[in-house]
């Protein structure tokens, strides 16, 4: 494979490859050279010092690993935006559960053992303002309860001590550990299966001991959770499903 053109200007500079195009994002830092494949776009993030003739070499190196990441994101399942509606379904723990509307005083959540039940004060108008934060507050309240009771449960059994632990939102990750062992865990992760759930917190609590992703962290996670790579493989791909 070749390269066909470039094309570059002040605004945007990118490269055009056979069935793809890479964006080009330059940076301050003198050693960042990164590539990103991301919802069926592709990028490269560069310093500011690099000519475009030496991305453009960058990149023709990395063009068929690019393109397999772009083919495999492209045979991944579909993600539709939740519209909030009564008749949707929303996955908790890896089960999925029908979003029910009905008509009451003021607005609040039940959940029960085989749906969600959303009570609005006119149920035949669009409720999305409404809904979408109380599920959103009910997901984090028992993302909170869940993930602190695990974190507690897996330390004990690794043997260490974790720093503070935050319940978040986040973009582009499940989760992360500080140097000083603070973790921070993305909500959104309540909504798979346990087993996954599981994983995440070996996972962040392994970094605790490890601060990189060595093979040495790798065999302290397969020790506490040993089908990780399972567990990795099923977030990558199904990971995008978890959200709103």
């Amino acid at each position: 494979m070749t390269i066909k053109s470039r094309f570059t200007n002040k605004a945007n500079e990118t490269i055009q490859c056979e069935s793809f195009v890479v964006s080009i994002i330059r940076t301050d830092r003198k050693k960042t050279i990164a590539f990103r494949v991301s919802e069926g776009n592709a990028t490269i993030v560069v310093p500011k010092t690099i000519s475009h003739q030496e991305v453009v070499d960058l990149v023709k190196n990395k063009q068929r690993w690019i393109k397999e990441k772009l083919e495999i994101q492209q045979a991944l399942p579909k993600v539709k935006p939740k519209k909030f509606i009564a008749g949707e379904f929303f996955y908790f723990l890896g089960n999925s559960y029908q979003l029910q509307i009905k008509k009451g005083s003021h607005p609040y959540l039940l959940f029960q053992k085989d749906c969600f039940i959303v009570y609005v004060r006119n149920s035949e108008t669009d409720n999305a303002r409404v809904i979408k934060p109380l599920l959103k507050k009910w997901y984090q309240q028992q993302a909170e309860e869940i993930l602190l009771a695990k974190t507690a449960a897996y330390a004990k059994i690794i043997g260490i001590k974790p720093g503070k632990i935050t319940v978040k939102s986040f973009k582009s990750r499940w989760g992360s550990c500080s140097i000083n062992g603070d973790l921070q865990y993305n909500w959104r992760i309540v909504m798979a299966p346990d087993e996954i759930i599981n994983y995440l917190v070996v996972h962040e609590l392994c970094h605790i001991l490890h601060h990189n992703h060595s093979p040495s962290y790798w065999r302290t996670v397969a020790q506490f959770h040993p089908e990780y790579k399972e567990s990795r493989a099923w977030l990558k791909t199904n990971g995008r499903l978890l959200e709103f």
